[in-house]
């Protein structure tokens, strides 16, 4: 298994290798580390460069310019190094664009794509206006503190605030999303719809799920106890609770699975 460090050299040494060539300032931004990942659950790579997709473990580093994917039922939180968290569900494609930070907080900047799935972004240490979030049909700013962003396979995306407010643009016409709203582009070339209240969305609440699963210990009880807790809340539907049932079973064996092969988690 690769490690962090491996990787790290890995990049770095692309950057060092092609660094005299007349594309060496687009290659100086893929050996940047900007942050690593915090939770890794069950089927999830990152890709640098041209370099063959590598199987992420929680402590590995992440890179600039790296592509994660996550397979089904399979999630991961990243923390950037402004402490900014990056939560991607299953069945998920989120580029880490580009990464800024300076000691100059007006030349900082954060920049990611979500091509498909979900991810909730929770904002760090820079100004707001220093974030950015791209998908096939919309740009999203960031003017609060956390807000979850769904790609549908069709490129309709769905942006909902929890804390503070996002702008999301579509069509060349913004709208303000504010907490506890929701807003849909619904296709390429369409302005964002006017929000209007939140609801659960299942694969929101199967992200939350399996990122929760991970810090419980690995056992039927434990995964049965944290889908009873999740399920019970009042704003999770019927559809979302029979989802999360059988991500509980699916995670508690995969889990088992994953003990008994695989020793360390900070390996890549």
């Amino acid at each position: 298994m690769r490690s962090s460090l491996y990787r790290r050299a890995l990049a770095q040494a692309l950057g060092c290798a092609l660094a005299l060539s007349p594309f060496s300032s687009q290659i100086a931004l893929a050996d940047q580390n900007i942050g690593d990942t915090q939770v890794v659950v069950n089927d999830v790579r990152g890709t640098i460069g041209t370099q063959q997709p590598a199987v992420l473990r929680a402590g590995i580093d992440v890179f600039q310019n790296e592509i994660i994917r996550t397979a089904d039922k399979s999630a991961s939180r990243v923390r950037f190094q402004d402490n900014t968290d990056l939560s991607i569900g299953a069945g998920s494609e989120v580029t880490l664009d580009r990464f800024v930070f300076d000691p100059d907080p007006n030349k900082s900047q954060v920049a990611l794509s979500i091509a498909k799935g979900v991810a909730r972004f929770a904002t760090g240490s820079l100004p707001k206006s220093a974030y950015k979030i791209v998908t096939p049909t919309a740009t999203i700013g960031v003017r609060g503190t956390i807000l979850t962003i769904t790609v549908a396979a069709d490129g309709s995306t769905t942006v909902s605030v929890e804390e503070g407010a996002a702008l999301v643009t579509a069509d060349a016409q913004t709208v303000t999303v504010e907490a506890g709203m929701t807003t849909v582009v619904s296709a390429a070339g369409v302005p964002p719809a006017i929000p209007v209240s939140s609801t659960p969305l299942a694969p929101v609440g199967e992200m939350d799920f399996l990122l929760a699963s991970k810090t419980l210990p690995v056992g039927l009880a434990a995964g049965n106890a944290a889908a009873a807790s999740f399920i019970t809340t009042p704003l999770v539907t019927v559809g979302v609770a029979a989802t999360l049932t059988a991500v509980a079973l699916d995670v508690v064996i995969g889990h088992s699975h994953s003990t008994s092969s695989t020793p360390g988690t900070t390996g890549r």
